[in-house]
């Protein structure tokens, strides 16, 4: 047989080999039973609020803004797209195992010879350059396996990306609708200081008048003082809250431009939650748990390809120039070599071999930890989507009961002044309607906030958005 024939013959066997089946268990995921509905869903459609792109889901401007520069430049989602980028890499790398791997080599001597004593010296060459290929032939399918790992953590760490993407435009929305609560308390808190210092003057007029007392005036002072108080933490908190948003966007601390409160803020309108089995394509989470199954099912299937011998094949090829032999002559001698050839390693599974087996049994039993955690991550998804489904309904609930409330004390404290000033109320039965009303209003403002929280938290447990581009 001809060289050319056995090369041939080698590398169309390295073909069939490498067409083989790899061993160990192909993936096949975890067989789980979705609910028909979500608890506390009312109604159930395959149509779902995550399905929206969130510039329509948060319809409000400087809203937008500023989630657009937090997808640009939040830390924690630049350092995600870094890891993204280093899987994909280290994939490509994984991949290019299945290749040859191609070498080659030179070296050069210049020398001086004697043929014999009281010889003229005689100057000689001597170069070698050689080329050299080695395949690992993946018999077993252990560089497949490694592949898949690879391939599997690039995917994990895509989703990972995903998921941070949106937990930051869930949580800028959120610091931003507690933001515009915040202002709507400190308007209350605002209001409530300009009428008890109001207040308070005109009871300082009727003590002077020797209509009042001092009592009177000092019941006054205390309450001016208890919502001077609310006032400042209503402050420090909305300060505390910029500068999260700011963090948020990868900016130094400073103020954050929002939409003008009114007298209250806007309701969510009802959403449909969608189908629970959608979830599973859906939630970054999920899709990043199942994607370590994946891997650690390939790992299982290295380890115990790694039981079985690996099988390589080698060449090498060049040419070689010394004429230190035929130095006498003056002559050149120059030739060309090859070899081909193959080895067969195996680290058979006895005595200190055994560790083999003892790394199979563990990448088994970490398998089962990561199935585990895929089955927890979907649980826990079901979990989350039933919290804000419940929490954004009774936040509905108790956002109606707490606004006729503040209606009723309302009119009980205009009622009140207007008996006060015909001389019918005391000056206890103002300050009573003032102290019920003011806590009551500070309370609306924050379920109307909370509401707002609760809507983007929806949105963010059925794992809104992660697909979706920028506007």
């Amino acid at each position: 047989m001809t060289p050319g024939a056995r090369i041939r013959g080698f590398v169309l066997l390295a073909a069939a080999v490498v067409t083989g089946c790899a061993v160990g268990p192909n993936y096949e995921r975890p067989k789980l039973t979705a609910p028909s509905s979500y608890r506390f869903q009312t109604g159930t459609t395959a149509e779902s609020l995550a399905d929206l792109p969130w510039w329509k889901v948060f319809q409000d401007d400087p809203l937008h803004a500023l989630v657009n520069d937090a997808l640009k430049s939040n830390f924690d989602l630049i350092v995600a797209s870094a890891r993204v980028d280093e899987s994909r890499a280290l994939a490509r790398a994984a991949g290019a195992q299945l290749l040859p791997s191609v070498s080659a080599a030179s070296t050069g001597n210049y020398g001086n010879s004697l043929s014999g004593l009281g010889a003229t010296p005689q100057p000689f060459w001597a170069v070698n350059a050689t080329g050299n290929v080695s395949w690992e032939i993946d018999v077993f399918g252990r560089i497949r396996r490694n592949r898949e790992v690879a391939r599997a953590q690039y995917a994990a760490s895509e989703e990972e990306r995903r998921g941070v993407w949106v937990t930051v435009l869930a949580d800028v929305a959120q610091n931003y609708f507690q933001l515009l609560a915040l202002d709507l308390q400190r308007s209350i808190a605002d209001r409530t200081v300009t009428s008890r210092a109001e207040l308070l003057d005109l009871f300082r007029v009727r003590a002077e008048g020797g209509v009042g007392t001092d009592l009177d005036v000092a019941r006054a002072e205390a309450d001016l003082y208890g919502a001077k108080d609310t006032l400042a933490n209503a402050e420090q908190q909305i300060a505390l809250t910029e500068n999260t948003i700011a963090l948020l966007m990868g900016r130094t601390p400073g103020p954050i431009a929002r939409s003008p409160t009114g007298d209250t803020l806007a309701e969510p309108p009802e959403v449909p939650a969608g189908l629970p089995s959608a979830l599973l394509e859906r939630r970054p989470d999920v899709r990043q748990a199942e994607a370590n199954l994946v891997a650690a099912n390939a790992q299982v299937g290295v380890a115990t390809a790694n039981l079985f011998p690996t099988v390589s094949l080698t060449a090498l090829g060049g040419i070689v120039s010394n004429d230190l032999a035929l130095v006498s002559q003056g002559g050149t001698n120059t030739s060309g070599v090859y070899s081909v050839g193959g080895s067969v390693n195996w680290l058979a599974p006895v005595l200190q071999g055994s560790q083999l087996r003892d790394q199979l049994d563990a990448q088994k039993k970490e398998w089962l930890a990561v199935r585990t955690t895929y089955i927890e991550t979907v649980t826990r998804a079901f979990k989350d989507v039933a919290d804000a489904l419940v929490s954004l309904e009774k936040l509905r609930e108790r956002r109606a009961a707490t606004a006729k409330q503040v209606a009723a004390l309302s009119r009980a404290l205009e009622v009140s002044r207007i008996q006060f000033d015909g001389g019918t109320a005391t000056y206890l039965d103002v300050i009573n309607a003032q102290e019920q009303l003011f806590p009551n209003e500070l309370s609306l403002a924050q379920l109307e906030g909370q509401q707002l929280v609760a809507y983007v938290q929806l949105y963010r447990t059925l794992g809104g958005g992660w697909w979706l581009t920028q506007r």
